[in-house]
């Protein structure tokens, strides 16, 4: 999973890719290659840590989130846009969006106004795109109908003003789009960069109202608090993440909130060799759960054994399960729960 940092000049997106990975940013930088760093996250998970001491596993693999802060480019910050256009065709391969919204301890900069802003300017670059497309197909005369319509109805969503990311598409109508890397329709958060000194965030309602129009959640974050815990040694983060009334660094609650908005679950191959966790999308099957885990697996699908976490917690190993007929065996259709740990059996 690749999450991108974006937002104005000052509104302290190299700080918050400090808070969230401990690495420092990037120099100014006018062309595109070299312009991005990737920071990885490991997401933290007692689940996991549970299965990797009852199953004695050799090795334990946390899922990861790559997180990439882009270097500015000194003329598009000297124009003070809301968005560096030249980072657009970087953002099109990734994931999710972290839009940082410069608060600090004043609310001068209204929340809403520069959720609009950055919007506008991704929408703005998106309907270029669907305008010379649209122009190609018309040139090419024959074929293309249902891209065609595909892109009128987002062009409409677009002369509305709106992201692709609030517009209802069917899944064959994601899928015909999907090679356009449109940066509006990538899920966002709205990381709100704020100073802890200044008191709990209250949004206000056309923050909170514009968020959920625009189809983004709302995140707060110190990000100069943050990147200073880096400094500091594990039982030192603790202490000052309480004094600032902070039960998680902001990595771990950052992941929870890019699972939410990206709609992923988590779900768990373990054994004596490894414990392993592994992102996947809500809704999907078994069988796109194997093939996660591996191509010839998916291919060979017989069935899948799976245990709910939950059973395995309450009743301490895998054999007790078996005995109380908890473990189950499900078809490639089965549609995966969050925490489930599975074995496929498959033929090669």
């Amino acid at each position: 999973m690749k999450a991108g940092i974006i937002g104005a000049r000052g509104a302290g997106k190299s700080t918050v890719f400090r808070a969230l990975t401990g690495l420092p940013p990037l120099e100014a930088h006018a062309g595109q290659k070299g312009r991005a760093r990737v920071g990885q996250i490991k997401v933290p998970d007692p689940r996991l840590d549970f299965l990797n001491v009852l199953y004695n596993s050799e090795k334990k693999i946390q899922t990861e989130i790559n997180l990439l802060d882009f270097a500015p480019n000194p003329k598009e910050q000297a124009a003070k846009a809301a968005l560096d256009a030249s980072l657009v065709p970087l953002i099109r391969d990734i994931d999710a969006l972290l839009i940082v919204i410069p608060r600090f301890s004043s609310p001068s900069v209204e929340v809403a106004r520069v959720i609009e802003d950055v919007d506008a300017e991704l929408v703005f670059v998106d309907l270029d795109q669907v305008e010379r497309r649209l122009q190609r197909l018309a040139k090419e005369g024959r074929g293309g109908d249902f891209e065609r319509a595909t892109l009128k109805k987002c062009h409409a969503c677009f002369d509305a003003g709106c992201p692709l990311r609030t517009l209802d598409l069917t899944a064959q109508e994601i899928k015909t789009i999907s090679s356009f890397g449109f940066a509006s329709q990538k899920p966002a958060l709205a990381v709100v960069n704020y100073e802890a000194q200044g008191g709990p965030v209250e949004f206000s309602a056309a923050a909170t109202e514009s968020a959920r129009v625009h189809g983004l959640e709302l995140f707060a974050l110190d990000a100069l608090l943050e990147s200073e815990l880096w400094e500091l040694d594990p039982s030192q983060q603790l202490d000052m993440l309480k004094a600032a009334g902070l039960e998680l660094p902001a990595g771990a609650r950052l992941i929870r909130a890019l699972y939410r908005c990206l709609g992923l679950i988590t779900f768990y191959t373990a054994g004596p060799s490894e414990s392993r966790a592994w992102s996947l999308a809500k809704g999907a099957t078994a069988l796109e759960a194997a093939a996660e885990i591996h191509s010839d697996i998916a291919r060979g699908f017989i069935r899948a054994e799976v245990i709910s976490f939950e059973d395995l917690e309450r009743l301490g190993s895998e054999a007790k399960v078996r005995e109380a007929g908890r473990l189950r065996l499900e078809s490639r259709d089965y549609v995966i729960k969050d925490g489930d740990i599975i074995h496929v059996r498959f033929k090669a």
